[in-house]
């Protein structure tokens, strides 16, 4: 659909009567010239109101009709506009004409990836040029995601590059993420322990204390005789000598993968919600003092937070903004008689620029807690030998770390091609369209006829073709009356405008001599003969030399898997000769080590034809070893005829 609106919108194309190169010298007019150079080509030339006349001196020699005319017109602040195939007019070169006569159109683009707003003013400010007659219209829409235009012919198709050159789709990784935490707890008690280090004492006159009391008692009267202090007992601490030692390690593992595209953030959580109250005052009416409490409670994530945001740049390497955060829950603390929580925090951010399948250890986030606590009589327990006997030693070592292995992996790149990366042609401050001046002559129509009349090389000049007279005034191929050649015309004198009197064809031969398509050279040129392991990527252009009429190409290369391994294929740009649109697709097997690139220009009507970049390959290195560059295939011309291909396989060493 794409393919019919370029047709659709595309300005009518001259087909002229004649298009050999013209070679001529006039000393005159600028009107007489233009209308000399209409008669030779056998177009009609018309003149705005406004054309100013004025003399020329001009040589001209081997050039085609619209080169002849973007010469003469462009030296003299002229252009010219193409009314229908065989008319054009020709108008002075101002502001107000080419806002006159410079066709409008209006089209709607359909954006994919981009940002329609940020692409919007991206094509606001690269078209509109002060200095046009005519300011483009850009608005974009983004309910539809769409940007609509309205320009110049020539502006439209530049806007439909730079939209295709930044509506892209953003690449796409995979990033495998395994989390290692280690809590690790030793602890140590020993020493002798007296209950509560409590002397406790009972009056019991009547009775005997209980026997099930929590600590056995003694009778007083087994110190000192006398008669009240058989009447209390006493109870001693009951002595515990301890000797433990603990000692415990926990692993949590967690592995998962995250996907996403370049430029989103990526969260990864592992842990709970703690609820942290947040008190406000308010006031009871209106203009009150603020003295009405009003709490709230808002979830803090404790555990081990991860916030990737991953950017792919355009050599396939990952950039990657991280956050890690290690955080626990400590003990509460009393502030203005409420008890908070407290937490402890480890944080990490950091950016890492890695490869494709290169992975990255982050670790030595440790914390250590070391609690000692010692128990004992008072003053005994600081008498260094006593503090041992008769105290009690509590000691715990807590150690806790994260180890953290990030790999990511592309899944799907840029997908740039060599057309995105081309500089776009786009003419002068006054004459602003695609590649200069629009294509205004229609492509010459097949002539590989086996009959037809071949001009002679060698005639030094090009005579016009002009139309056949009426049957009955020629004579036949039977009929002996010879024609006498019309003399060649010396180039230094001036041309007549007149049209030459018609030359009549040579008989037909009954031989004719058969045509031996040329070689077309496919050329596989690595940018080394040696690649290094950990180096690259490699890009490998595939070539085409002395190509002729080509319409379509089918490639295959084989590699060795264990030596290379491809990561993407890209498109250049000779299939592309013209404007036309190829379609170019590929097929990858890397465990194979096998490629397929097919690529075919679309509504061809004459074929690419000499040499140019066709693809480039990038290989990454994977193992050592010698590896070959096999390539294979077929192409085609335009009508369809089989083409033929040499090939050269090329080594490439890996170390």
């Amino acid at each position: 659909m794409r393919e019919q609106a370029r047709v659709e919108t595309a300005p009518p194309l001259l087909n002229p009567a004649s298009r050999d190169p013209l070679v001529l010298e006039f000393r005159g007019s600028l009107q007489d010239l233009i209308d000399s150079i209409g008669d030779l080509t056998g177009i009609n030339v018309t003149f705005d109101e406004q054309f100013q006349d004025r003399q020329v001196d001009l040589r001209i020699d081997g050039l085609t009709l619209e080169e002849t005319l973007d010469h003469v017109l462009s030296t003299n602040q002229a252009f010219y506009k193409v009314l229908n195939p065989r008319t054009i007019i020709v108008v002075p070169e101002t502001t107000q004409k080419r806002a006159q006569y410079d066709e409008q159109v209006i089209r709607t683009f359909y954006v994919s990836h981009a940002d329609v707003q940020e692409l919007s003013q991206l094509l606001s400010q690269i078209v509109r040029v002060p200095q046009m007659a005519v300011q483009p219209s850009v608005i974009p829409n983004t309910v539809a995601n769409t940007i609509t235009v309205r320009a110049t012919t020539g502006v439209t198709a530049i806007v439909e590059q730079v939209i295709a050159a930044n509506d892209k789709p953003a690449a796409e990784i995979i990033i495998d993420v395994e989390i290692l935490e280690v809590n690790r707890e030793r602890a140590k008690q020993y020493g002798l322990n007296l209950t509560d280090y409590a002397l406790s004492g009972v009056f019991s006159p009547e009775v005997a204390p209980p026997t099930d009391a929590p600590v056995p008692f003694f009778n007083l009267n087994t110190i000192s005789r006398g008669v009240s202090t058989a009447d209390f007992y006493l109870g001693v601490p009951a002595a515990v000598v301890r000797f433990l030692e603990t000692d415990s390690k926990t692993d949590l593992v967690a592995n998962p993968q995250l996907r996403g595209q370049e430029g989103q953030l990526m969260t990864l959580s592992l842990g709970e919600e703690i609820p942290v109250p947040s008190t406000t005052f308010t006031p009871f009416a209106t203009g009150g003092a603020n003295v009405n409490p009003l709490t709230s409670f808002v979830y803090r994530d404790v555990g081990v937070i991860v916030e990737i945001t991953p950017r792919v740049t355009f050599e396939n390497e990952i950039v990657i903004d991280l956050r890690v955060e290690n955080s626990t829950l400590g003990a509460n603390i009393d502030v203005a008689g409420t008890s908070l929580p407290t937490f402890g925090t480890r944080e990490v951010v950091t950016r890492l620029r890695l490869r494709d399948g290169e992975s990255n250890l982050l670790a030595g986030l440790l914390r250590e807690e070391d609690r000692r606590t010692l128990r004992g009589i008072p003053g005994i327990s600081q008498v260094p030998i006593l503090r041992k006997l008769f105290g009690d030693s509590d000691s715990s070592r807590r150690q806790t770390d994260i180890v953290m292995l990030l790999t990511p992996r592309i899944v799907r790149t840029h997908e740039l091609t060599q057309r995105d990366v081309s500089p776009i042609h786009i003419g002068t401050q006054t004459n602003f369209g695609l590649t200069g001046p629009p294509p205004l002559i229609a492509p010459q129509p097949d002539a590989a006829v086996p009959d037809a009349a071949v001009p002679d090389a060698q005639s030094p000049l090009p005579l016009p073709s002009v139309p056949a007279p009426p049957p009955g005034t020629v004579d036949t191929p039977g009929d002996p009356t010879p024609v006498p050649d019309a003399p060649a015309p010396d180039p230094l004198e001036p041309v007549s405008p007149e049209v030459p009197a018609p030359v009549e064809p040579e008989p037909e031969t009954a031989t004719t001599t058969p045509v031996v398509p040329a070689l077309i050279q496919v050329l596989v040129t690595p940018p080394t003969a040696q690649f290094r392991i950990g180096g690259g990527p490699y890009t490998v252009p595939i070539s085409l030399s002395g190509a002729s009429q080509l319409s379509s190409i089918s490639l295959t290369m084989f590699f060795d898997p264990n030596v290379l391994r491809l990561r993407t294929v890209q498109e250049g740009s000779f299939l592309r000769q013209g404007g036309l649109n190829v379609a170019f697709t590929q097929q990858v097997d890397r465990e194979a080590g096998r490629v397929d690139i097919t690529a075919t220009r679309a509504n061809d009507a004459t074929g690419a034809a000499g040499g140019g970049l066709l693809a480039a390959v990038l290989f990454d290195t994977v193992g050592p070893g010698s590896v070959t560059l096999e390539t294979s295939g077929t192409a085609m011309a335009t009508g369809g005829a089989p083409l033929a291909l040499e090939f050269s396989p090329v080594t490439v060493a890996v170390r």
